[in-house]
């Protein structure tokens, strides 16, 4: 806040003296109104932290800040303390917006180190390994890595060349890549790293990913404001649906769409019989739970649009492979995990090439090829075709 404030300060007033006035009124210096500033955002910040919990600490810091500026104009607006310019205003905003993102997305939070084998032998006999079991694959290395991810590093995949596994070397290959950490051979209490990984990890990709927040983080964040308001007014509550997602390398995480559905329960049989999809995934088009305005914030892919707060929390990118739900990746074979490989995607390739195509394999190829050949002009083509599919209504 602070490191925003003097940057738009300097950026607007840094030859003027436009503020002296009001400081001699008010009797007051800048130091004095600093102190206040400070003190109106830790009360606020712990008054939020104490009504709510944030699954992200910098959507709590944009929360606290915006409750604080509204706090701050009023004070202003009723002591008449003039000569605020609203270009001040907008860029405090601005560059306080960016270094939130530039925040989340390159802060690293210091965790211990874990490892993970097949081997159940030696994880006893080290107290920073867990074992998987191989024979519930991909079940248990998905529920084992996302609960281990929340407090410690993954740093590597141990074996032993000696064990029998139900994997070879090139499948844990795979299995390492997915999951983004190297592979290591235990020989007599010694690690030696055999693989590095060669999981993806672009830069240029996460730069993208901040440009596109920054020029339309905020236009989309009031476009959701609007539209949560129809949604409360013709639908009641809750306006926003959640539920756990796969994302990249494996992580659990909680995706947001608009609610578009009533809820009724349905029986197995009627589910399947309502299945327009591959037996991996569910699609209909005749959901009797879903509502007529539901139907046209999916058909205008409206829904999508609260997982921008996935993008801000660095869990998704704009364009990528989608999230798929657990029980989609428990039935994947191993060559099916390369496409949870990468952050997911609000849009992606085969969202603009086969959005009508009800074949599975076709939607993994369609993934793998964008993963393999990623460039930013490829980014860039998949994001003006999402614009034209918006725009044809083609959703579903």
């Amino acid at each position: 806040m602070n490191l925003s404030l003097s940057a738009a300060y300097f950026i607007n007033y840094r030859n003027s003296q436009i503020f002296e006035v009001n400081f001699t009124l008010l009797n007051t210096s800048q130091l004095e109104i600093l102190f206040f500033y400070n003190s109106l955002s830790l009360f606020l910040y712990f008054i939020f932290n104490y009504l709510f919990k944030f699954e992200s600490i910098y959507i709590q810091y944009g929360v606290t800040f915006i409750f604080q500026q509204l706090v701050v104009l009023l004070s202003m607006w009723a002591i008449k303390f003039v000569n605020l310019s609203r270009v001040f205003t907008v860029t405090y905003l601005l560059i306080f917006y960016i270094v939130i993102i530039m925040l989340s997305r390159f802060s690293n939070v210091e965790k211990e180190k874990l490892f993970i084998t097949f081997d159940n032998d030696l994880s006893k006999d080290y107290p920073d390994m867990v074992v998987v079991n191989s024979e519930n694959f991909p079940k248990d290395l998905l529920e084992i890595t996302s609960k281990s991810v929340k407090k410690y590093a993954l740093r590597g995949f141990i074996y032993k060349q000696s064990k029998p596994l139900r994997f070879n070397f090139e499948n844990i290959v795979e299995i390492s890549n997915f999951l983004g950490i190297d592979i290591y051979e235990e020989h007599d209490g010694k690690f030696k790293l055999v693989h590095k990984s060669t999981s993806i990890n672009k830069p240029l990709k996460n730069l993208e990913d901040i440009i596109l927040l920054i020029l339309f983080g905020i236009p989309i964040a009031c476009l959701i404001f609007i539209v949560s308001i129809i949604i409360l007014i013709f639908q009641g509550r809750p306006i926003f649906y959640k539920q756990i997602r796969v994302g990249e390398n494996g992580k659990y995480f909680h995706i947001y769409k608009f609610r578009s559905m009533i809820d009724k329960k349905l029986t197995e049989e009627q589910i399947k019989q309502l299945n327009e999809r591959s037996k991996i995934v569910f699609k209909s088009s005749n959901d009797p739970r879903i509502t007529k305005l539901g139907k046209f914030l999916r058909k205008s892919s409206i829904d999508e649009l609260p997982q921008i707060i996935n993008i801000f929390k660095n869990e998704m990118s704009f364009i990528g492979p989608r999230p798929p739900i657990t029980e989609e990746v428990e039935q994947y074979e191993l060559r099916h995990l390369k496409r949870i490989s990468i952050k997911p995607g609000i849009t992606g390739l085969w969202q603009v090439t086969l959005r009508q195509d009800n074949d599975f394999e076709k939607w993994v190829k369609k993934d793998i090829e964008y993963i393999d050949n990623w460039s930013l002009v490829k980014d860039i083509k998949i994001l003006f075709l999402t614009i034209l599919e918006i725009i044809k209504l083609s959703g579903e």
